[in-house]
């Protein structure tokens, strides 16, 4: 909950000096100690909404450990991901993700990733994805 507070803190801060500035809103999931949606960030690309989510961790986390050296793979505290959500069929994909060693979405990138084609839509089978889902097609006749 510290983190909540503090993010929030930042967030404000930001919000004061940009002008399209992230508009973020707290979601339930575990994968992160703390998630939040960018509701600002909804943008319709033809069937599709982009959305922008933000996980923060507690402490420094990884994909796992190299199988020969051991060390931890992709070691990050904080990650920016941009969802595509076909509200329509129910589906969403992760479309980018940015891995931070910064604790809220700053500091060094650890990975940057961004997928053009190929997407792999699922139905949401989380408590993030379906926050997602949500409150992205909640709001789908604001795109329309």
């Amino acid at each position: 909950m510290f983190h909540r507070s503090m993010f929030a803190a930042a967030a404000m801060a930001v919000s004061l000096s940009a002008v399209a500035a992230p508009q973020w809103a707290a979601i339930p999931g575990k994968n992160a100690d703390d998630t939040f949606v960018d509701i600002a960030s909804y943008s319709a690309q033809g069937q599709l909404l982009d959305v922008n989510v933000l996980r923060i961790h507690n402490e420094q986390i990884a994909l796992g450990n190299d199988a020969q050296t051991g060390e931890a793979v992709y070691p990050h505290r904080s990650v920016k991901l941009t969802y595509k959500v076909d509200c329509g069929a129910g589906t969403i994909a992760m479309s980018r993700w940015t891995m931070f060693d910064g604790s809220i979405g700053d500091g060094e990138v650890v990975w940057n990733v961004e997928v053009h084609d190929g997407l792999a839509f699922t139905r949401a089978n989380d408590e993030e994805t379906r926050s997602v889902m949500a409150s992205a097609c909640a709001t789908t006749t604001a795109y329309r």
